[in-house]
C-alpha cells in the first residue's frame, strides 16, 4: 500500500512538472517568435518581394531565410513593411534604431534615424513594387520635413551665435564716410577671425575718436552702415534695393571683396547685427541648391537694357519657332544671371561659410530665408512700440501723470512716423539701437524708455538700448524737438 501511494505521488509530480514545463515552453516559443517577427520584419537581410499567401512554401525560400524563420512568418515581411509605410508608422520605425543600435547598421551622429531607415529599405526594395517604394519614400520624406520644421529660427540663431568667442576681440577703426574701407583693413590683418568679438571705434571727419565704449551699440551701427555700402556702393551687387543679385567686378575679385562681403553678412547675423535681407530669391536659392539646380527667367535680368536685348534677340532669331525662342531666352538669362558671375558667386559663398551660416542656410532654408530675402511686411508703429518697456515714476505722483501724457505723445509720434514720413520708423530705431531693422534674435538688452525733465531733446544710449524722452505739455513741441534730435545726431543717439 505504501509503495502504491509513493508511485501515485511520483506520477502526479511528474505530470505536474511536465504540464508546467509545457506551458513555460509554449510561452517562451510564443515570445521568441514574436520578437523574431518584429526584428526580422524591420531589420532582416535582403528578401524578394513574396506575396503573403499559402502558396509559398519553405522550398522556394532563400536558404538564409529558411534557417531563421519558417515560411509563413518569413513571407509576412513585405506585406507588413508595406502596411507600416502606407500607414506612416514613423513611431514604430523609430524603434528600429533602439533594436539595431549595436550592430554595424547603426546610426551616425549626424545621419539620424531617417538616414538609417532610408538606406536599408530603399536598397532592399529598389526593384520591388513601385507603390511600396513610393509609400516608403513618402513616409520618410514627411517625417524628415516634420523634423526640420520643428527647429525654430531662435534655436538656429543661438547655435550660430554660440560660435562667437567673447574672450577674444578684433578692433575695427571706422569712419562713417567710408565704412567698407575700415572694415577691409581690419579683415586684412593677420589676427583677424570672424569668430572673435568685434570692438568698433568710430572716428569723425576730423579724425577724432568718438567717446563710446563698444558694448553693442557701435557694433550694430557698424554692421548697418557696412551692409548698406555692400548693397549699394562697392559694386558687387546690382538690381532693386530689396532683391540684389551678384554682378561682375574685376577689382572686387582682385581685392577679395566678394569673400569679405560674405563674411560681413555672416558676422552680422552671428554678432547680433541686423540681417542682410536684400538678396533676391534667385540668389538665395543658388546659395541653397547651387547655381546648376536653379532655373532663371528673363525677368531675373535686372538690367533693363540687357533684358530688352535678350528678348529682342530671341524674337529675331527664332521668329518662327516659339519653343526655340523660349529655350534660347532661358539659356541667355541663365548665363547672364548665374554663369557669368560663377567665380564671384563661389567667393561670396565661401565667405558665408563663416560661423556656420551657409551650412545652417542649406540645412534649414525656410527658417533662414527671412534673414536674406526681404519680407513683404514693412515695419509698423506697433512693432516699434512693442519693442520697448517703459519705466515710470511712482504711481500717483505728479511726475507719473506728466509721463503718462508724454507716453501718449510718444505713441502718436510713432503713428506719425509710419504714415506722415517726416521722420521714419527706421530712423527712430537707428537713433535708439543703431539698427534700422529688428534683428532676428531681437535686441539685447530689451529697449527701454525713460522720462527726463532736464532736457528738451531726447537722449539715447545705443549700447544699453535706452531712450530718454523729454516731458512736454504740448504735442507739437514734443514732435518738433524729437524730429530735430533724430535728424541731427549721426553718432550714438545724442542730440
Amino acid at each position: 500500500m505504501y509503495v502504491y501511494v509513493c508511485i501515485c505521488m511520483c506520477i502526479c509530480i511528474y505530470m505536474y512538472i511536465y504540464i508546467y514545463m509545457y506551458i513555460y515552453m509554449c510561452v517562451y516559443i510564443y515570445i521568441y517568435i514574436y520578437i523574431c517577427i518584429y526584428i526580422y520584419v524591420l531589420t532582416g537581410p535582403h528578401v524578394p518581394n513574396f506575396q503573403a499567401s499559402s502558396n509559398v512554401t519553405a522550398g522556394n525560400l532563400p536558404a538564409e531565410a529558411s534557417n531563421v524563420l519558417p515560411a509563413p512568418i518569413y513571407n509576412l515581411r513585405p506585406a507588413l513593411i508595406t502596411w507600416l509605410a502606407i500607414n506612416n508608422w514613423t513611431n514604430v520605425l523609430t524603434k528600429v534604431y533602439v533594436i539595431n543600435a549595436g550592430n554595424n547598421r547603426g546610426l551616425s551622429a549626424h545621419g539620424g534615424w531617417m538616414q538609417y531607415l532610408s538606406g536599408p529599405f530603399e536598397e532592399e526594395y529598389l526593384s520591388d513594387d513601385p507603390d511600396l517604394q513610393e509609400a516608403i519614400s513618402r513616409s520618410l520624406s514627411a517625417s524628415a520635413s516634420e523634423s526640420d520644421s520643428q527647429i525654430t529660427l531662435e534655436a538656429l540663431m543661438e547655435e550660430i551665435a554660440s560660435r562667437v568667442k567673447n574672450d577674444e576681440t578684433i578692433r575695427f577703426n571706422i569712419i562713417r564716410r567710408n565704412v567698407w574701407d575700415g572694415a577691409s583693413r581690419a579683415m586684412a590683418r593677420s589676427n583677424f577671425s570672424p569668430e572673435k568679438k568685434i570692438d568698433v571705434k568710430f572716428t569723425d571727419d576730423y579724425g577724432i575718436s568718438e567717446g563710446a565704449v563698444d558694448n553693442g551699440g557701435p557694433t550694430r551701427e557698424f554692421f548697418r552702415l557696412c551692409l548698406n555700402e555692400i548693397k549699394d556702393s562697392i559694386g558687387i551687387f546690382e538690381g532693386p534695393s530689396s532683391a540684389k543679385v551678384l554682378t561682375c567686378n574685376s577689382k572686387a575679385m582682385k581685392d577679395n571683396g566678394y569673400f569679405r562681403a560674405g563674411q560681413i553678412m555672416a558676422m552680422s547675423i552671428a554678432h547680433g547685427g541686423q540681417s542682410p535681407c536684400f538678396l533676391s530669391s534667385v540668389l538665395y536659392e543658388c546659395l541653397q541648391k547651387g547655381p546648376d539646380n536653379v532655373q532663371v527667367k528673363t525677368e531675373h535680368i535686372t538690367d533693363d537694357e540687357t533684358r530688352s536685348q535678350v528678348q529682342m534677340s530671341c524674337w529675331t532669331q527664332c521668329a518662327y519657332n516659339t519653343k526655340n525662342k523660349q529655350e534660347t531666352a532661358l539659356d541667355l538669362a541663365n548665363w547672364y544671371v548665374l554663369q557669368r558671375t560663377r567665380a564671384p558667386f563661389e567667393r561670396f559663398r565661401d565667405g558665408l561659410k563663416s560661423l556656420g551660416v551657409l551650412e545652417a542656410l542649406q540645412r534649414h532654408p525656410q527658417q533662414l530665408m527671412c534673414l536674406f530675402v526681404k519680407a513683404e511686411k514693412l515695419l509698423t508703429a506697433t512693432d516699434v512700440e512693442n519693442l520697448f518697456q517703459i519705466l515710470h515714476s511712482e504711481r500717483g505722483s505728479n511726475s507719473f501723470h506728466q509721463e503718462c501724457r508724454t507716453r501718449a505723445f510718444w505713441q502718436d509720434y510713432l503713428q506719425d512716423a509710419e504714415f506722415e514720413k517726416d521722420v521714419s520708423l527706421e530712423e527712430i530705431l537707428v537713433f535708439v539701437t543703431g539698427c534700422d531693422s529688428i534683428p532676428a534674435m531681437g535686441f539685447s538688452p530689451k529697449p527701454t524708455i525713460e522720462f527726463i525733465a532736464y532736457s528738451r531733446f531726447p537722449v539715447a544710449n545705443t549700447c544699453e538700448n535706452i531712450l530718454r524722452i523729454p516731458v512736454h505739455a504740448v504735442y507739437a513741441t514734443f514732435k518738433s524737438d524729437m524730429d530735430f534730435a533724430i535728424r541731427n545726431s549721426p553718432g550714438f543717439g545724442r542730440a
